[in-house]
């Protein structure tokens, strides 16, 4: 009965503010080996007026994906506020040297790499995503010097602790990667890694968040 009721005042706080906070496209953009149906949950919850789910293939290179990315994104209005789940944080990261973004929220992105990324590559030596995402790769690299000039919120996942992933993580990255940069706000949350991807408090930040950044953007 709680969650219902929580649900309704989550609908109630859209509908509210959706007609007059409208500024800005919402780009959706999922994590490793998912798709779009991985946000169909937040999205129900959200229900925003313009938005894109925009998809990529894990077993691509980065860079390639990421300016498949740009010109799909550019294809509809700007400025845009992003929301990317786990890997699809670390691409509107770099997003923001191509597009114009206003605002983002990342939920639990392992901005500095993925120590079972460095290990596992010795196992797996052609899985491209543990290319792109260790400690050393040079998207994890390259995104260190990216400054922030936006608005951006870290959603940190904190349980789910698994032994094999080199500290405490959420069961897929660990809570020192998550939380490694000091331009971003940090909001833990006490969810899995995949369990944030149903959750009603982290579509609560996300509205919030967009009507901070609608906010922003209108004055």
């Amino acid at each position: 009965m709680l969650n219902l009721i929580k649900k309704w005042f989550i609908f109630k706080k859209k509908e509210n503010f959706g007609a007059d906070f409208s500024d800005l496209s919402v780009i959706w953009i999922h994590g490793a080996n998912q798709s779009g149906l991985s946000f169909q949950y937040l999205r129900s919850l959200t229900r925003f007026k313009n938005e894109l789910v925009v998809e990529y293939d894990t077993s691509e290179r980065f860079y390639n994906n990421l300016e498949m990315l740009s010109k799909k994104i550019d294809q509809i209005r700007g400025p845009y506020f992003i929301i990317g789940h786990s890997l699809g944080g670390l691409y509107a990261l770099h997003l923001t040297r191509y597009i114009d973004i206003a605002a983002a929220v990342s939920i639990s992105t392992p901005f500095a790499g993925s120590w079972t990324a460095d290990w596992a590559r010795f196992f797996v030596p052609t899985y491209q995503l543990f290319r792109d995402v260790g400690r050393r790769s040079t998207p994890i690299k390259q995104s260190q010097d990216i400054t922030l000039q936006i608005d951006w919120t870290q959603i940190v996942s904190t349980k789910g602790n698994v032994p094999y992933h080199g500290g405490q993580n959420d069961g897929v990255c660990t809570i020192k990667s998550m939380k490694s940069r000091d331009d971003m706000q940090l909001i833990e949350v006490p969810h899995t890694h995949f369990e944030v991807m149903c959750s009603d408090y982290v579509a609560e930040i996300i509205l919030d968040n967009y009507k901070k950044a609608c906010r922003k953007h209108t004055n």
